[in-house]
């Protein structure tokens, strides 16, 4: 009851504060004219455009393939509410806790990686990449501001800013501050992004730079999960949450990934230009793309523990089967770990793309597309672990190089239907015989009937570097007979804008999956190792979104059903959904509000277990939690340039449930209300 009276409570305040914007928005709504010759007394002959969105407009790499792809900023209050990386209606994920701590898809999505891979990424999701980079032209400098406050459990700052150096040149920087405290002792997740960016384009329009640097400081402190089993349980006597006991009182996992990206394009020969869009056409491009990455791992205890969630360091029986029996090299310390994964990589890459179409045609068809590169991959790899007394430690580092084809071949039959195919093959290096070859195609059958979109790819995958090598104070391995992973992959997806639908299937094939275990059905037993299956595991997924209007009612469905034929390995749910239920208001007709509640919810399964040594999730127990839907209120308006929202995270904690886990052992947060504004500037 006590939730009700907030909420509505929350509501009338942000009603009265929209009355007061309002009358203030009207008052200047009426004293137009007396505006405009106050301003035009003061700025005598200078310009007084009054700019906005509609003079900012953006492009990222992937819009800027084949030809450069302008698009105008989105301004709207969708999914606002939802901005955590970690709770995206169709990408759902697994978590210890709350944002910035480690996470993995909740659904099946393999990576399309190829090459060398360090195997580090529960915390990929916070941070930034040459290809999250967007790139403005600015008539006017740009400024967006974004700002959300849960009191002292979360807060999350957002800030852009880009203009224009001259009229074809711009740069900007972007800063992401994040720090989430959690619910309990030790579960703060403490991230930080900073990006310079530059985009350069020749007044001919041929010559194409984009420039960016990018630093990542990503702080995950571990704290092995509650020691109760049972704080959701009926009976269980509560305490302050950050009052439960913990398995891990100073460990901490810490990622550093840092970037500097280049990359240049210039146009030859003849140069057309697309009605529809106003792109500019190539028919003949070279592009050229250096990208330096200087990334670390480290996981960091200074505390004895019990060693429920980690074993022991490595003692003297494991060190004798591993290693050389000698006394200096049996001695580690129990106390300090200091785990390090250390990788540089220098990327290069040419590529030529040879456009033939007809001249002068409104309707583009009959394109062919041809893409034809090489690139060249150097690794420089170290590890530094296992700690002895006297403060010496064993470490390895190697150096080593990959070469690669990359191509792809197009055809566009008509405006309506086009083919692609992309190639990636390591040829030469470490890696050598990793491919990934992926076909698509997309048929618009008409703006009322929708379009379909065709997919398939086939993967050969070397084991990520974790599987085959780790060398720590907890873990040590070696496995030198580990096969690639493969994976087969066909895709259907149809789609009608008009309609708000979006249906689809995927199939899944996959041959020789790698995964982290223990071997034991046992709760206790963290004590992991690689693995990897030898029979074929099958996957298919079906995934049905749609949009509901009903007069300023909208509904917003989201069905993703998946079964595989390896339930105890590959762990998924078999049926998610997420739900947004709202009405639009608007409110003293200057005031665009949204007023609804979205649901979470999937079915029950065996959930991953996580090592917080190793940062990696892994097959343990087959522990099943009770399934449970979450509800969110959410409140969002948009002014002007303003968009706001207030959400209440679980509110029916209490009400149809006392908690839920997604992980073994670690407990998701409670009940949280929280406060988002983002603005932007113009001028």
């Amino acid at each position: 009851m006590r939730r009700v009276v907030l909420f509505c409570f929350l509501i009338s305040l942000f009603v009265g504060i929209s009355d007061v914007f309002a009358q203030d928005l009207k008052t200047s709504v009426g004293n137009n004219k007396e505006l405009d010759s106050l301003r035009k007394k003061e700025e005598g002959e200078k310009d007084s455009i009054v700019y906005n969105a509609k003079y900012i407009k953006f492009t990222k790499m992937a819009l800027s393939k084949d030809s450069i792809v302008l698009i105008p900023l989105d301004t709207s209050t969708f999914n606002i509410q939802n901005y955590s990386p970690l709770m995206q209606p169709k990408h759902p994920t697994i978590t210890t806790g709350s944002m910035g701590q480690v996470a993995r898809p909740l659904l099946y999505e393999p990576s399309k990686r190829i090459g060398f891979d360090p195997g580090y990424h529960s915390l990929d999701y916070y941070a930034l990449t040459p290809e999250d980079i967007i790139y403005y032209q600015a008539r006017a400098p740009f400024t967006s501001l974004y700002l959300v406050s849960a009191g002292q459990k979360e807060q999350f700052f957002k800030g852009i800013h880009s203009q224009n150096i001259k009229k074809n040149w711009n740069a900007g920087f972007n800063f992401n501050r994040m720090d989430s405290r959690g619910f309990y002792s030790r579960q703060r997740g403490d991230n930080l992004n900073i990006a310079l960016f530059s985009w350069y384009q020749s007044p001919s329009k041929r010559y194409n730079m984009w420039a960016s640097a990018i630093f990542n400081t990503m702080r995950a402190y571990e704290n092995g999960s509650v020691r109760a089993d049972s704080i959701f349980n009926t009976g269980y006597s509560k305490i302050q949450r950050d009052a439960e006991a913990i398995r891990l009182s100073n460990a901490r996992n810490l990622y550093r990934k840092n970037t500097v990206f280049l990359k240049q394009t210039y146009y030859v020969g003849r140069i057309d230009s697309s009605k529809t869009n106003s792109s500019i056409l190539p028919t003949n491009k070279v592009t050229y793309t250096i990208e330096y990455n200087n990334d670390s791992y480290d996981f960091t205890k200074d505390q004895l523990d019990d060693n429920s969630v980690i074993p022991t360091a490595l003692d003297k029986t494991t060190k004798m089967t591993l290693r050389p029996t000698d006394a200096s090299d049996l001695a580690l310390d129990p106390t300090f770990t200091n785990d390090s994964t250390h990788v540089q990589h220098i990327k290069n890459e040419f590529v030529y793309s040879f456009f033939l179409r007809a001249k002068n045609s409104s309707v583009i068809k009959n394109e062919l597309k041809l893409d034809a590169g090489i690139r060249h991959d150097y690794y420089n790899y170290t590890t530094i672990g296992r700690r002895k007394n006297g403060n010496t430690y064993e470490n390895s580092k190697f150096g080593f190089q990959n070469l690669s084809i990359i191509g792809a071949l197009g055809y566009r039959f008509t405006s309506n239907i086009d083919f692609n195919l992309d190639v990636q093959q390591i040829f030469q290096g470490r890696n050598a015989g990793d491919f990934l070859y992926e076909a698509k195609s997309r048929i618009a059958l008409g703006k009322d009937i929708g379009r379909i979109e065709l997919g398939a790819y086939l993967q050969n995958q070397s084991p990520s570097e974790i599987f085959s090598f780790y060398n720590g104070n907890h873990f040590f391995w070696t496995n030198s007979d580990l096969k690639n992973t493969k994976v087969a992959n066909l895709s259907f997806e149809y789609i009608n804008d008009k309609l708000g639908l979006q249906a689809g299937a995927k199939y899944f094939l996959t041959s020789n999956y790698l995964y982290f275990g223990t071997g034991s059905t046992l709760i206790k037993d963290y004590n992991i190792k690689p693995y990897q299956e030898t029979s074929d595991i099958s996957l298919i997924r079906l995934d049905v979104s749609k949009k509901w209007k009903l007069g300023k009612f909208t509904i917003e469905n989201y069905l993703a059903y998946q079964k595989t034929d390896n339930e105890s390995i590959l762990r998924t749910p078999e049926f998610y959904t997420c739900n947004s239920f709202y009405v639009d208001l608007n409110i003293f007709k200057v005031l665009k509000t949204n007023i609804g509640f979205d649901v979470r919810y999937n079915t029950s399964y065996a959930n991953y277990s996580y090592s917080p040594a190793v940062s990696q999730f892994f097959v343990g127990d087959a522990t099943v939690f009770k399934s449970t839907p979450v509800v969110d209120v959410f409140l969002k308006a948009n002014l002007k340039r303003a968009n706001i929202f207030v959400k209440y995270d679980y509110a029916n904690q209490g009400l149809s449930s006392t908690g839920y886990y997604t992980v073994n052992r670690y407990p998701m947060p409670d009940a949280l209300l929280k406060f988002g504004v983002t603005w932007n500037f113009y001028d």
